[in-house]
């Protein structure tokens, strides 16, 4: 960095307890004008990118919690399934038949899938009529 002479007009109490607390007074001038120049707008580029970063942080968190819930109706989704699954077999051990109407309207009850409960019924071979 290129240093150049200058004469400065200065209090000369300011500098005496310059002199005092400080070994050289021009450095600490230079640091001192360096961080007004320069300093300021480095902070307000630190400011705005920090600023950046909270929004970013809120979107990232609210996304966070929407796929916690996406999770939870999955698992719930699937405890209603099994749930369905399981109210379905009692009948159809008793009864040898299942109705869709019942299997619709449980659906409908818990939030399922009537037609994912149909293919499992037909996958797995369950009888059923439309109405029992």
């Amino acid at each position: 960095m290129n240093k150049q002479r200058i004469q400065l007009t200065l209090d000369c109490d300011v500098v005496a307890s310059a002199k005092e607390k400080y070994p050289s007074v021009s450095n600490r001038v230079n640091e001192l004008l360096s961080m007004d120049l320069y300093g300021s707008d480095e902070k307000d580029e630190l400011v705005k990118r920090l600023h950046e970063l909270k929004l970013e942080e809120k979107s990232v968190t609210k996304r966070i919690c929407e796929l916690e819930k996406e999770e939870v109706k999955i698992h719930e989704n699937g405890a209603n399934v099994q749930s369905i699954m399981d109210w379905i077999l009692a009948v159809y051990s008793r009864n040898g038949v299942i109705g869709l109407d019942k299997v619709k309207k449980e659906c409908n009850r818990k939030g399922v899938s009537f037609d994912e409960i149909k293919q499992i019924l037909d996958s797995e071979e369950i009888a059923y009529v439309n109405f029992a």
